[in-house]
């Protein structure tokens, strides 16, 4: 993994004011998104309800002591989620280390979005035979058997706890459903009933506990290295208890089974070992661009992530954090990137200074694999506004009512190629990935297929009559694929004038 993309992960982790095992917290969810068609304004959009958290209130015997006692369920209540910065230490959590272990760092379930009818959800809740301890299946027999049971195998909980809290869980399975409702998603979190007030499992000592002990486990062990002598690929100090990157990234690419040879026991620490503290400083940068700086709204299933990275003198990062006050993408009273269709993620990019460069990941997550498409490096500020412009100029050419962003350019771009993509999951796949080769193409500076793109189009004119239902729906597409070549061909213009000598200003 190149040193560049790491070094700016990096820095943006060492802006946190966290460090030790306080830098591996996240927030448990997303925040909800807003999708819109690309190009006019004022259109109808489709809005998630805010994310929701079902409380479960625990009666702890002792909520000090290392082994909790669990003497029953108080009550089920329902909130609204929050994202406030002293919420990501009461959550205390962090994502699990694999899709199927029968752990999770703290005592928190997804439950995700809840069906519509009330037999539905009770059946997802119990199972459809209602027999919730044998249908593998269902929330609770998941619920038990891989979060609550290795607290007690870890001896956290006090044997028969776990019996305890489903017994009760069961009981008030009605007033779950009936909490369970909305369109947002949905988290369960167990906590203590400390007169009358809900304690997070961050608040709790022994779960403080456990996930530290999980961590050191499972994160910052040292695969039977330690006393190793290897230089930090990042920061180049000696370290003796080095670790591997798939601690913090598990990326893989199509052609090969992964990118970081800490996936691969055979090779573990031969290339890019890392030391304590910059595992910790990466772990709390990628939270950071989760959290602040990623979009999941240009390209469906595609996730990007914008690294910046300071190429002048940066003296303790105060360039680095005026660049991301300045990008404010993290909005005054919210947490994370607000709503996905009008951050102009892209525009955004366009107003910063010189002394910055923008890295680009485009990736996917395939069940426990985190799949890269792409990696765009070094890419100024003013060639991203060059992009725009260029956009702005294939709108005006056409005369279209339209949005002149660069956030625009690319949806439209993808809203396009959808269209003319067959109704098969794979053409349409097929689409996606031109989509990510295209927007690469146009972020290196690189002369773009616009004939090819018309060509294209052509091809696909008739089954694109064939699959719409309205004249108008074809007149639309058609309209589009204009602009996009239009755009393409604007581009063209200003990598002709950079391959002729001219700088990207």
């Amino acid at each position: 993994m190149d040193l560049g993309f790491l070094g700016a992960v990096r820095a943006l982790g060492e802006l946190s004011a966290v460090t030790g095992w306080e830098a591996y917290l996240k927030f448990p969810l997303e925040e909800p998104s807003t999708r819109q068609n690309a190009g006019k304004k004022n259109q109808k959009k489709e809005v998630d309800e805010g994310h929701k958290i079902i409380r479960i209130w625990l009666n702890i015997d002792n909520p000090e002591a290392d082994q909790l006692k669990i003497q029953g369920v108080e009550k089920v209540d329902l909130i609204d989620y929050k994202t406030s910065p002293d919420m990501k230490m009461k959550y205390l959590y962090k994502d699990r280390v694999g899709s199927y272990t029968f752990w999770g760092f703290t005592p928190i379930f997804k439950l995700g979005k809840p069906k519509k009818e009330v037999v539905s959800k009770k059946n997802a809740l119990l199972g459809e035979s209602g027999n919730w301890p044998e249908e593998k299946k269902s929330i609770f027999y998941k619920l038990r058997n891989r979060l609550l049971k290795d607290y007690e195998t870890c001896e956290t909980f006090s044997p028969g706890s776990v019996e305890i809290i489903m017994n009760h869980l069961t009981s008030q399975v009605d007033q779950i459903v009936s909490l369970f409702d909305g369109n947002g998603s949905f988290i369960m979190v167990f906590g203590e009933n400390n007169r009358e007030q809900f304690l997070f499992p961050g608040e709790i000592p022994a779960f403080v506990s456990y996930f530290k002990s999980k961590l050191e486990q499972h994160v910052q062990k040292d695969n039977g290295n330690r006393g190793m002598s290897r230089s930090c690929f990042c920061c180049g100090r000696l370290s003796y208890n080095p670790a591997t990157l798939d601690k913090v990234f598990k990326f893989a690419t199509f052609h090969k089974v992964n990118v970081l040879p800490g996936l691969n026991e055979k090779s573990m620490l031969k290339v890019q070992p890392v030391c304590q503290d910059c595992l910790q400083q990466l772990a709390a940068g990628r939270e950071r661009i989760e959290r602040e700086l990623a979009d999941k709204s240009a390209i469906f299933g595609i996730i990007i992530w914008l690294i910046p990275e300071v190429i002048e003198v940066d003296v303790a990062g105060r360039f680095l954090k005026k660049a991301l006050d300045k990008l404010n993408f993290e909005e005054k009273g919210a947490t994370g990137m607000g709503s996905e269709a009008e951050r102009r993620f892209f525009h955004r990019l366009t107003k910063q200074d010189a002394g910055l460069v923008f890295h680009f990941l485009f990736w996917e997550r395939i069940k426990a694999q985190e799949r890269i498409h792409l990696m765009v490096e070094d890419v100024p500020p003013s060639w991203l506004a060059k992009l725009e412009n260029a956009w702005v100029r294939a709108v005006e050419y056409l005369s279209m009512n339209w949005g002149r962003s660069l956030d625009t350019a690319f949806s439209t771009l993808y809203s396009t190629c959808m269209a003319l993509s067959g109704q098969s999951n794979e053409d349409k796949v097929v689409m996606r990935d031109f989509v990510v080769k295209i927007i690469g193409k146009m972020l290196k500076g690189e002369r773009l297929p616009a004939q090819s793109f018309k060509a294209m189009f052509v091809r696909r004119i008739p089954k694109l009559v064939f699959d719409s239902n309205a004249w108008s729906n074809v007149q639309f597409t058609s309209r589009k694929a204009q602009l996009i070549v239009e755009f393409l061909e604007q581009i063209n213009e200003e990598v002709a004038l950079i391959e002729a000598g001219f700088k990207i200003s």
